[in-house]
Parts: C-alpha cells; structure tokens; sequence
C-alpha cells in the first residue's frame, strides 16, 4: 500500500497564504490531524489523481466545421501542481491543470467559447493569481466565460473574475474576497506526551512556522506582513478584472453574496441557472460563427501565439 505525504498535503493547510473559505480548509484539517498526531496510519489502498473532471465539448453551428464549445470543471480544493492525495472526501483541482486545459482549448480552432464550471471554495494563494492573469490575458483570445455552479469563493472566485463574464443562479455564491494562514503549534503536545524537541538553526527566519517551536513576537509581525502582502494582491486583482473600486472590493469584508446581491456589488453579471447559461452562450457562439472562418482562425491563432509569448 503506498505511504501518503502528509507533511506536503499539510503545506496546503498551514503556514501558507490561504485563498479559501473555513470549510474547504477544515477538510483538509479534519484530514490531517488523526494522522499527524499518530491516531490513524498513513497506509491507503485508494489514490485520487488531483485533477479536473475531463473537460466536455459541446457540438455547435455546422457539425462539419467541427464548431464547439468547451466546458472546463473547476471543483473542490484548488491547489498548485497535480499529484496525489486520499480520503479527503473531497475533490481537488490544479492550477496547473486548469491552465492545461485552457492552452488546448485556446489552441483547437474549432472550439468557440470557454466556459468554467465553477464549484469551489477556494484553496492556496500559491499560483492563483498567476493562473488568474492567464485567463484573464486569455479572454482576448477566446471568450472564457465563469458559470457558478454553485459556488466560487475566495481563490476560485479569483478565478472566475478574470473570466469575460460571470453568471450566476439566483442561489449561487461568490466572493469570499480575504486571506487567512494558520500555525500548527503541537510544543504542549509534545510536553504532554513527555517529548522535548531541540532544534539548532542558523537564520532568524528558519525556524518560523515550525510545529515544534512556540510563535515569536518576531514570526507573528513576519506572518502578518506576508498576510497583508498577499490580502492586496488579491483585492488588486479583483480591481483590475472587475473594474472595481479598491475601497468597493475592502467593502465586502470576506463577505460572500448569492444571486442579485451579487450582481448588485459588481461581483457577478447576470443571473441564470447553469444550463440555461450555456444554452445562451452557445447561441451566442453559433450566431458569432457567421463570420468567415478563415478570418477567425487566424485571428485567434495570433491571438493565442501572443499569450504564449507574454506569459
């Protein structure tokens, strides 16, 4: 049976920016913390790829001009790269991979539009905003438009703002527009169990974030600044692909927003139901079509050999 990295699965829970609701991360805790304090084993007999539903095309226009519209799923836990993870109960995606499937996407003529499906309530700040500024670098070249379904907090909802457009269900969720990092401190643990750790370092910074050493005056003013550093990026972000105002975006506090009250803080643009948001955009895509393919093609093509080329 193979062993389980918990040690790399707990890099997405703690000591790092989080761009993710409570929830998400409490289950990567709930996870994570019979197992690091020794109560269950690390054997498995089950592994989960960490990756995206396969992506679904959708025919449109003349079937012989093989026209389509792609839809990307976006859902569960967002994290940087793909690899390996179990028993979490719940489903994991990369960015890495996200951004994968939209370079293909971006690169088949024959695909139209881009749609995410979005269901997610965030993950770790690490690589979402570089994968953000691909998409939204991307939407000149193609359409890539965000359908939540049911949900796109924090860093997925960081995600779905730099998309063309964003639509969502009258019961829908967005926002979630904050940052939070916890510290395992496990030193009363140790004490209760009879351990005594000694660590030697060399570097002021080193021993930061380590389980086995108490937080600092020094780490917590260090913990601090990188949470405010990675909290402006954020509401940054969301400025620039929303055109929103910095003090509109500080506003929502952390807030999330369903349906009209979303569109209502310029988070969202229009509502309808997930299928009915396809269907709408894949007329719009067949009406768009009409133009002399040709044209289109090598339009896109450029547009699509420019992005590489930037990003």
């Amino acid at each position: 049976m193979p062993q389980i990295n918990y040690p790399r699965i707990a890099e997405m829970a703690f000591n790092k920016p989080l761009l993710a609701t409570a929830h998400s991360d409490n289950l990567i805790e709930s996870f994570l913390a019979p197992r690091v304090l020794g109560q269950i084993n690390g054997q498995t007999s089950t592994d989960e790829q960490i990756s995206a539903q396969d992506v679904a095309p959708i025919p449109l226009g003349d079937p012989e001009k093989g026209e389509r519209l792609v839809v990307i799923p976006v859902h569960g836990i967002l994290v940087p790269r793909r690899g390996t993870i179990t028993d979490t109960c719940a489903e994991v995606m990369s960015y890495e991979l996200l951004r994968s499937q939209l370079q293909k996407a971006l690169n088949d003529e024959s695909v139209l539009e881009i749609v995410l499906d979005i269901n997610s309530g965030g993950g770790t700040a690490q690589a979402a905003f570089e994968c953000a500024e691909f998409i939204y670098q991307a939407r000149s070249v193609k359409p890539i438009r965000a359908i939540i379904n049911f949900n796109a907090y924090s860093g997925a909802y960081l995600i779905a703002a730099a998309c063309t457009e964003i639509i969502i269900s009258d019961t829908a969720g967005v926002g979630s527009i904050g940052v939070y990092q916890k510290r395992l401190d496990m030193t009363k643990a140790y004490d209760d169990a009879g351990f005594k750790v000694h660590t030697f370092h060399r570097g002021a910074t080193k021993v930061y974030f380590h389980p086995d050493v108490e937080m600092s005056d020094e780490e917590r003013a260090h913990t601090e600044k990188n949470i405010e550093l990675t909290y402006q990026k954020f509401v940054g972000a969301i400025v620039k692909y929303r055109e929103m105002s910095t003090e509109q975006v500080i506003a929502t506090e952390a807030d999330t927003y369903d349906g009209q009250a979303a569109i209502d803080l310029k988070l969202a643009d229009r509502l309808a139901t997930p299928q009915d948001a396809i269907n709408q955009i894949a007329k719009s895509a067949v009406q768009r079509s009409s133009a002399p393919i040709i044209g289109r093609r090598i339009q896109a093509q450029a547009a699509a050999i420019a992005l590489t080329q930037s990003i």
